[in-house]
């Protein structure tokens, strides 16, 4: 068995029956950075452009954590934000990085600018741009606060070539009708569809509007509908959206967010895929490599598989899928044998503005 393997099935063995099977060395599957927290959109679903943040990781900085995530081992790399293509540098890090040994680069961005820099972007070494949409025109111009987002974001992605394209759609009240429309939208300007829930456990969305947002029985109905008749979801994970969004108790799994994601934020700090969490150390006082490898970063990691977190919804579909490993194998393996190219994957059940971030 290979050591990504190996790490997998103890990674699976720890969090379902006991922590001290859990892997005794962290290697995170992907990373997620912010190399900026300013956005210029408007969204009723976020707070990050209320505020104007201060960058804290220069340029030789980011090139070298983007080295550090390549030598750890990791091989998928999303950038984030608030809104990563705000940062005037960001092409020249990529080009001046190593980035050979990452399989997957994404950038989650509102696609405003991404008309302006479609050529730098298709000329980078980006494999996949997520663009947040959250309905038609008008519903995600009202959501985003942009007149004109909608059409700006599906002018850019046209322009797009030899990358895989998404539409990350937060599933909320205003837009639960509009789901498939969106859906046969995306499909035409050759984009799939991921999804992410709202969450009101995270910091910077205490004064976002999640009551207008947060879908009534009938909308519950209908975005459970589109998860399992069009994305074709399985039925664990539709269940947990259904009762999530009707505010029915849950028995929450095990959260594995440790053991396969790492977040680096704006200022440099190192969370444990958790945003509700403290950090456990900061890039630019140390080493990715040492702060992977640090107690800090191990004791956290287990304590969210205990559950000992003030919970939310980041990354929940890792640990559902984890929860129902068997269940979420064979779905994979269906999907498969009809010839489903990761059409309707789900990079996480976040917060609305990460993805992935959260997403912008």
């Amino acid at each position: 068995m290979s050591f990504r393997g190996l790490y997998l099935t103890r990674m699976w063995l720890g969090s379902q029956f006991s922590n001290k099977l859990l892997p005794s060395r962290i290697q995170p599957l992907a990373a997620h950075v912010k190399l900026t927290e300013n956005c210029q959109a408007g969204c009723i679903s976020c707070d990050y452009w209320k505020s104007r943040w201060q960058d804290g990781i220069n340029t030789d900085r980011a090139v070298k954590l983007v080295n550090e995530i390549g030598d750890a081992g990791i091989t998928n790399l999303r950038f984030t934000g608030g809104e990563p293509l705000l940062r005037k540098d960001f092409f020249q890090i990529l080009k001046s990085a190593n980035t050979s040994s990452l399989k997957k680069i994404i950038i989650q961005t509102n696609g405003l600018l991404l008309k302006k820099l479609h050529k730098e972007i298709n000329d980078s070494p980006i494999t996949k741009v997520a663009v947040s949409i959250d309905g038609l025109k008008e519903t995600n111009d009202l959501i985003r606060g942009i007149q004109g987002y909608f059409e700006l974001g599906l002018e850019g992605i046209r322009l797009l070539r030899g990358k895989e394209v998404a539409i990350s759609v937060t599933l909320n009240r205003l837009s639960a009708g509009e789901l498939e429309k969106l859906a046969e939208v995306a499909h035409g300007v050759g984009a799939t569809i991921e999804f992410n829930i709202l969450s009101r456990s995270l910091s910077f969305l205490k004064n976002a509007d999640t009551d207008l947002m947060w879908p009534q029985q009938g909308d519950v109905v209908q975005i459970s509908n589109f998860l399992r008749d069009v994305l074709k979801r399985p039925s664990y994970e539709v269940d947990y959206v259904t009762r999530y969004y009707n505010n029915e108790e849950l028995e929450e799994p095990a959260c594995v967010l440790g053991y396969t994601q790492v977040f680096v934020i704006s200022n440099g700090d190192v969370l444990t895929g958790c945003y509700p969490l403290k950090p456990v150390g900061n890039i630019l006082r140390d080493s990715l490599a040492n702060i992977l490898a640090s107690e800090a970063y191990a004791q956290q990691s287990a304590a969210m598989v205990r559950r000992e977190c003030p919970g939310c919804t980041c990354g929940v579909e890792t640990s559902l899928a984890t929860k129902h490993a068997f269940s979420s194998a064979f779905f994979e393996l269906s999907r498969l044998k009809q010839g489903q190219k990761n059409e309707t994957r789900v990079p996480s059940i976040v917060a609305p503005q990460e993805e992935p971030r959260p997403a912008r």
